[in-house]
């Protein structure tokens, strides 16, 4: 979501967690521990749609029960119903950083190793990564004959999109391996 920092919590707080104030906090939390998960909750759900924030009430009301339910919980609700955006996503800019990212980078198959890493989350076994590398060589290919159209006129705007997409991705996946590279110069 867009807006300053001040904006956003002003937001989760107007549409989650002020009309969820009467919901008693969990069994055994001390109100300083329940205050901090709730400024937590709201750090990490900014990124949400009003709409989305009004479905994670319900859902907490839902599973309430005899008060709040646990904060992992929550996340991974909120995580179900809208990902983070990639700017966002600890999980697939960690893997971009990683040794497995860098990997990626340098054969070709990091759009759609960070795609995946977006979506589903854990790392990918082998047979992921083959299927990568694969959709990699597809996209690649899907790549050369849209520039060719490009070229002549023939692309259609669907295919322009997808083509912008791509290349918006790559450049991401560049900055954080470049940030990565320069945390690293700088530890060093």
């Amino acid at each position: 979501m867009t807006g300053t920092k001040a904006d956003r919590d002003a937001r989760v707080d107007r549409l989650l967690i002020a009309p969820l104030a009467g919901l008693p906090r969990r069994r055994g939390v001390s109100a300083e521990a329940h205050e901090k998960m709730l400024l937590r909750l709201r750090d990490r759900l900014a990124y949400m749609s009003d709409e989305n924030l009004l479905g994670m009430h319900d859902l907490i009301l839902r599973h309430a029960g005899k008060g709040w339910p646990e904060e992992a919980m929550i996340k991974a609700w909120a995580f179900t119903l809208q990902l983070p955006p990639p700017t966002e996503c600890d999980y697939a800019r960690s893997l971009i950083r990683s040794a497995m990212g860098r990997q990626a980078m340098a054969e070709g198959w990091a759009v759609e190793l960070y795609e995946v890493a977006k979506r589903l989350g854990p790392p990918p076994g082998k047979y992921v990564i083959r299927e990568l590398k694969e959709a990699a060589e597809r996209s690649q290919h899907r790549r050369k004959v849209i520039a060719e159209n490009i070229r002549s006129g023939l692309a259609s705007e669907e295919d322009k999109r997808w083509l912008a997409h791509w290349h918006r991705e790559l450049q991401e996946i560049e900055a954080i391996q470049s940030a990565s590279a320069t945390e690293s110069e700088d530890a060093a």
